[in-house]
């Protein structure tokens, strides 16, 4: 099924309107659906497509050279190289599409590669009336190996695209009857994931969830082990690294003493994870990049709910024993469901223009034993907003808009000389209250934001 990804499509149509030759950049992690991008754009279309193997350039060049034979007419041959395999695509007036996929591969095995794409780019199809588009879903290799300043194709690209996992504007289109509590659970452990979303009808989250990761023959149960393993030549270590931070301890000292690691190693992981974009670091807002109360998340959420529910319960869920895991998803799903709504609820405050202001600054705010689960700024006119999220039912409303002022009195940023506004999200609230400058949001509120959208 093919939803949403409309000013994507937006974008490749452009191109394909252009009368000029188009080099389009598509990247993103796995699954996320960018060839069913690819193919959808294509569809009707005058195009070649074609997905690389991870195995030697020459298994790949041979297949390329089937495609490009296949396409032009011409009689099976091997080209020497994939210049010589784009020679044979004769000029025409005609519009064409050439998308190649997974051109990490290419890099992998010959780095070579790029600087031959750039004599391709430069000496015979810069002037042609075609669209290249070339995919990859390693993000970190995309970034600097193809659009990066020291690659042979920087600047080289007319427009490029990093696609993202669907928001919740995107779930709704793919589960137009599920309710917002059932679209937020299937968030939470799919991170918004096309393919991950093929696994859900929204009828019965929960059921769903331990059908699909906590079965050793489902595609979620496996499929954390098969990105890590595609990336990470011995991902052992990483493994304890996220369990780590997915079951809490993330700081740099706690991270070292679950995974039996000295601390100054612990960096290493950290910064190949997040080049990944599995894990990023966050700081109380305020407080510069690099402040020592630095803590690390994993931003994934599919990872981060593997590490948290799967990952310490893999051989008994290997083994068939699945009373512990289960227990364990049953009894801390609702706290793992808290964290993802803060996520959430900012995701509401920002793309639903929930904010009393347009903020400058927007995150989260802690210091010992008190925390703010969001703060939003603007540096210009010094408002700032205190927010709360209670993934809880009948909140007493006045209750946490005492505490919510009390730690906000803790904060020096502008002391006495600040416009403050407080908002309240919860799934409900015992009693709705108006008091100036605050606002209350419950699931009803925001379904509601989310239909109209």
């Amino acid at each position: 099924m093919f939803v949403d990804r409309e000013e994507e499509l937006k974008t490749l149509e452009e191109c394909w309107s252009s009368k000029k030759f188009e080099f389009v950049v598509i990247y993103g992690r796995r699954r996320v659906g960018k060839t069913e991008l690819i193919k959808e754009f294509i569809r009707n279309k005058d195009a070649l497509y074609f997905l690389c193997s991870d195995r030697k350039p020459t298994y790949n060049l041979k297949k390329f050279s089937e495609k490009i034979c296949e396409f032009t007419g011409l009689p099976p041959v091997k080209f020497g190289n994939f210049k010589d395999a784009f020679s044979a695509l004769k000029p025409t007036s005609k519009k064409m599409v050439i998308a190649i996929d997974e051109f990490g591969y290419l890099i992998r095995r010959d780095p070579g590669i790029l600087s031959d794409f750039q004599e391709i780019v430069d000496e015979d199809l810069k002037r042609r009336n075609l669209v290249l588009i070339l995919c990859g879903s390693s993000v970190a290799m995309m970034e600097t190996q193809v659009l990066g300043q020291r690659s042979p194709l920087y600047g080289r690209a007319t427009k490029y695209m990093k696609i993202k996992p669907f928001d919740l504007s995107g779930l709704k289109k793919w589960f137009p009857k599920s309710s917002l509590e059932t679209l937020i659970k299937i968030y939470s452990v799919t991170g918004g994931v096309a393919k991950y979303l093929e696994f859900f009808s929204g009828r019965d989250v929960e059921a769903e969830i331990e059908k699909n990761f906590f079965d050793p023959a489902s595609f979620l149960f496996g499929d954390a082990m098969r990105l890590l393993s595609d990336e990470l030549r011995d991902y052992s270590t990483y493994i304890q690294v996220l369990e780590a931070i997915a079951l809490g301890y993330n700081k740099i000292n706690e991270i070292a003493n679950y995974a039996l690691i000295q601390p100054k190693d612990v960096f290493f992981y950290l910064k190949v994870l997040s080049s990944l974009g599995i894990v990023e670091r966050t700081v109380p807002i305020f407080s510069p990049r690099k402040a020592k109360r630095g803590t690390y998340e994993i931003s994934d959420l599919y990872f981060d709910f593997w590490f948290r529910f799967v990952s310490p319960f893999q051989a008994e869920v290997e083994s068939g024993f699945l009373d512990a895991p289960l227990e364990n998803f049953h009894k801390h799903f609702n706290t793992y469901l808290g964290k993802v709504f803060e996520r959430i609820s900012r995701y509401f405050l920002i793309k639903m223009n929930l904010l009393p202001f347009t903020p400058t600054k927007i995150g989260r705010w802690w210091h010992k034993d008190k925390e703010i689960d969001i703060v939003a700024v603007n540096e210009e006119t010094g408002e700032v907003l205190f927010g709360e999220c209670k993934w809880k039912e009948n909140v007493v409303a006045d209750e946490i808009v005492s505490e919510l002022r009390d730690k906000a009195k803790l904060i020096d940023w502008r002391k006495n000389r600040r416009k403050e506004h407080f908002v309240i999200f919860a799934k409900s609230f015992k009693k709705k209250i108006d008091l100036p400058g605050l606002q209350l949001f419950d699931l009803s509120d925001l379904e509601k934001f989310l239909e109209r959208r």
